[in-house]
């Protein structure tokens, strides 16, 4: 006899049986992304870059809070060059224009700069939070107060652009239905999924919390999800659009990264103006969420989100909670049999300090799904 292999169905661990569990949603940008939305960040710059350009063949010159472009030729640039169908395109339009021996190009903006370094390099993809980020600790490792007041005050303005271009972007209102997302939502937390708590069976989660990491409201073109389950809370955690009583959150939110103990060692207050940890005191919203992960045991649902660095101090306190019974990654397809899911579980590793719990919680890829395809009512 060479061996005999446990029973996957045996309650692990051996303790008093769970008859009562909730369900966290942690809904991303990928959620926008499926509903066929141009939500992200190289889509608004794309937006942002094109109009620039336009603006500028249009009258020989732009001028903005980040850069300033000029031609001193004696006639006008030819304005067929305007369309441009992709981020890559319009940046390789504007290397150009920089490029031209009469063309005068000026970043105003180390921001944007930086910014555009990356789509160059990337091609496209960039994480404007991080690259703030990244700035920032860079101007206090150089003493540069200038530097921290020009990175603030950037951000502040790509956020009013970003804010005006997500309003246009998701103005549709179109609605969808069906069984692809609410029937997910609502359906039963599986007994064998979770061995970090005696789950006695199978069951209905007792309610639903819909933390939406997202500005926009996509979630709510869905119908009523009360029909299954009665206690269902929304909480758009980082603000909604053109919402003055739950403004944007936009910045950076990563207190265990070792260098941001050197912000709280310098009498500098301007450092923590887009640490998103401050920004959560202007509305209820954080403690919301406390109240409902302390309240009973949760099962984490990721929708769409990165789980990047730029949620750690939040996405830490989830992960790590002792109510959090398991984590279930929804994955993005690429085609060809390929999947995000081993990727995922990397951004989430980073969240986690005990990597034994991180084991225990993250459901494996055999018990995982693809996002569905969300349907549309004609």
């Amino acid at each position: 006899m060479l061996g005999v292999y446990p029973d996957p169905t045996c309650n692990y661990p051996k303790e008093k049986p769970i008859y009562s569990i909730n369900r966290l949603i942690l809904i991303g940008n990928g959620f926008d992304l499926a509903h066929g939305y141009n939500t992200k960040y190289t889509d608004f710059l794309f937006h942002y870059l094109n109009e620039m350009i336009n603006k500028f063949y249009l009258n020989n010159e732009f001028d903005d809070q980040l850069i300033s472009i000029e031609y001193k030729g004696a006639e006008q640039l030819a304005g067929s060059r305007n369309i441009k169908n992709n981020i890559n395109e319009v940046y390789d339009e504007l290397m150009r224009i920089q490029n031209h021996r009469i063309s005068v190009v000026r970043f105003k903006s180390k921001l944007l700069e930086r910014i555009l370094e990356k789509l160059g390099s990337n091609n496209d993809w960039v994480d404007i939070e991080n690259e703030y980020y990244q700035l920032l600790k860079l101007s206090l490792k150089k003493r540069d107060e200038n530097l921290t007041n020009n990175l603030n005050n950037d951000l502040d303005y790509l956020s009013e652009k970003l804010e005006a271009y997500l309003t246009m972007a998701t103005s549709d209102n179109i609605m969808f239905r069906g069984r692809n997302y609410i029937d997910l939502f609502t359906e039963v937390i599986k007994k064998e999924e979770i061995v970090t708590i005696n789950l006695e069976k199978s069951i209905i989660p007792d309610s639903l919390y819909l933390l939406n990491f997202n500005y926009t409201d996509t979630i709510f073109n869905y119908e009523d999800t009360s029909r299954k389950i009665k206690n269902v809370y929304h909480n758009f955690i980082h603000g909604e659009l053109n919402k003055k009583e739950n403004p944007i959150i936009f910045g950076f939110g990563d207190e265990l990264d070792e260098n941001y103990l050197e912000f709280e060692k310098e009498n500098d207050n301007k450092l923590f103006r887009h640490i998103k940890s401050f920004k959560y005191f202007k509305t209820q919203n954080y403690h919301n969420l406390i109240r409902f992960i302390d309240s009973n045991y949760f099962q984490v649902y990721i929708i769409g989100h990165s789980c990047g660095l730029s949620d750690r101090t939040m996405l830490n306190q989830i992960f790590e909670h002792k109510n959090c019974a398991s984590i279930k990654i929804f994955y993005h397809n690429k085609g060809n049999g390929k999947n995000d899911y081993t990727e995922k579980t990397y951004e989430i590793s980073r969240h986690f300090k005990d990597k034994a719990m991180m084991r225990k919680k993250i459901i494996p890829e055999i018990n995982s799904n693809p996002m569905p395809k969300p349907r549309r009512i004609k």
